[in-house]
């Protein structure tokens, strides 16, 4: 018997779909489209096309490698295995400061939309 422990692999259909739905919608439906459109106006949409054109390959590659390495740690994963643990190091924090950022940006999105909609105090600026 092995000595190498895992992950709980707990995570359903339903709850990966929806943590991967969550994030686009978070991003690409709420906080983005307007500040796109200001800034490119109709090309705006043509943008959209062409970045989930080059999400595919991404969503492709790493599905891809999921089947190959049924293991729990996604990119962590992948990346400590072919090229060691000093990129995997890498890999895992730079995966989690991008989550920790898209969360902050998120944020501000929606807390755009909540001083539209309720009367928030200014603190800051």
């Amino acid at each position: 018997m092995s000595n190498e422990r895992e992950l709980a692999k707990d995570l359903g259909l339903m709850a990966a779909l929806t943590i991967g739905v969550g994030t686009m919608i978070g991003a690409g439906i709420f906080v983005l489209p307007a500040a796109a459109a200001a800034s490119a106006g109709p090309a705006a949409a043509i943008a959209f096309v062409v970045a989930g054109f080059i999400a595919l390959f991404t969503a492709l590659s790493i599905s891809e490698l999921g089947t190959a390495m049924p293991k729990a740690g996604g990119a962590y994963f992948y990346i400590n295995d072919s090229l060691g643990p000093l990129f995997g190091s890498v890999a895992g924090w730079g995966n989690w400061l991008g989550l920790v950022f898209a969360t902050a940006f998120y944020l501000i999105g929606f807390g755009s939309y909540l001083t539209i909609l309720l009367p928030v105090p200014e603190l800051f600026f």
